[in-house]
C-alpha cells in the first residue's frame, strides 16, 4: 500500500511539469506572451517566437513560492513589468518595447486601465483585474 501511495504521488507530481500554458496580455496592438512550463514563466514582447525583444522569466518551486507583479503598457507601445515578489531574470531586453522593475511595496501601481495584475496562480489574477476593471485583454 506504501508503494502505490509513493508511486500515485509522484506521477501526480511529475504530471504537473508536463503543461504548457500560453497566455497573452494585450492593449491595442501589443502583445505579451506568458509561457508557463513547470517552475517557470516567461516573458515576451510580441510571440515567442519572435523574441528579438528579449524575454523576461521568473523561476519558482515548491508549495508556497511563485511570483506576483503588474504589467504597465504605455500609449508609446512599450510595457514594464513591475514586481516585488519573485525572482525575475531578463535577458537581451530591448528596453524600449519591454523593460523590468523591481518594486516595494509602496512603489505598486494601481491595476485598472492599462495596468494588470500578474500572479502565479492564474485564477487570482484573473479575479483580482476583474475587479480593479484593467482593460488589458488577457487571453488564457
Amino acid at each position: 500500500m506504501k508503494h502505490i501511495v509513493i508511486i500515485l504521488a509522484s506521477l501526480f507530481f511529475n504530471s504537473c511539469c508536463e503543461t504548457n500554458n500560453v497566455i497573452r496580455y494585450s492593449m491595442g496592438d501589443v502583445v505579451i506572451t506568458r509561457v508557463d512550463e513547470c517552475d517557470k514563466s516567461s516573458f515576451y514582447y510580441g510571440e515567442k517566437s519572435s523574441n528579438e525583444s528579449g524575454v523576461i522569466w521568473v523561476e519558482y518551486s515548491g508549495l508556497n513560492d511563485g511570483f506576483k507583479g503588474y504589467l504597465k503598457c504605455q500609449e508609446n507601445g512599450k510595457v514594464i513589468l513591475f514586481s516585488g515578489d519573485g525572482y525575475f531574470k531578463t535577458q537581451n531586453l530591448d528596453t524600449t518595447k519591454l523593460e523590468y522593475k523591481y518594486i516595494l511595496a509602496h512603489e505598486r501601481p494601481k491595476v485598472g486601465g492599462n495596468v494588470c495584475y500578474i500572479n502565479a496562480a492564474t485564477n487570482y489574477e484573473k479575479e483580482d483585474n476583474v475587479l480593479a476593471g484593467s482593460e488589458v485583454k488577457v487571453q488564457y
